[in-house]
């Protein structure tokens, strides 16, 4: 009996250590994985990122890449102002998705990839200027 209080001890120990997650990615994954193995299996990976990025937005930990992921979804179904107002999120939420997404954005609307709004500098760089 003892042997296995502390066992449980040690158990209930090691869980309490574990950190959560910085961020919230809900069902992202799985419905990730399940659809690169099935894409027929297309809305109901659109709705767990729908689902994640609203999880996140509601414990302010949204994880990064989601809005962006669900941009890139409707940019393939052909719906680019949806895409942009996605990538334009991503850029809020993460300013250090803007170099590549302000590029993307740039593409889709008609201009080029050097089109795209600067990379803000970090606080030490623009110090040095």
């Amino acid at each position: 009996m003892l042997k296995l209080a502390i066992a449980a001890s040690a158990a209930l120990c090691v869980a309490a250590c574990a950190t959560p997650s910085r961020f919230e990615w809900g069902g992202y994954e799985n419905a990730l994985y399940v659809y690169y193995k099935k894409p027929d299996q297309r809305e109901g990976y659109r709705k767990a990122l729908v689902d994640a990025i609203e999880r996140g937005e509601k414990s302010q930990r949204l994880a990064p890449g989601l809005y962006a992921e669900l941009g890139f979804l409707s940019l393939e179904d052909g719906n680019n102002a949806q895409a942009i107002a996605q990538f334009q999120k991503e850029m809020t939420a993460f300013p250090e998705s803007r170099e590549f997404l302000g590029s993307v954005v740039a593409r889709i609307s008609g201009g080029s990839a050097s089109a795209s709004p600067p990379a803000a500098l970090p606080v030490a760089a623009q110090a040095a200027q």
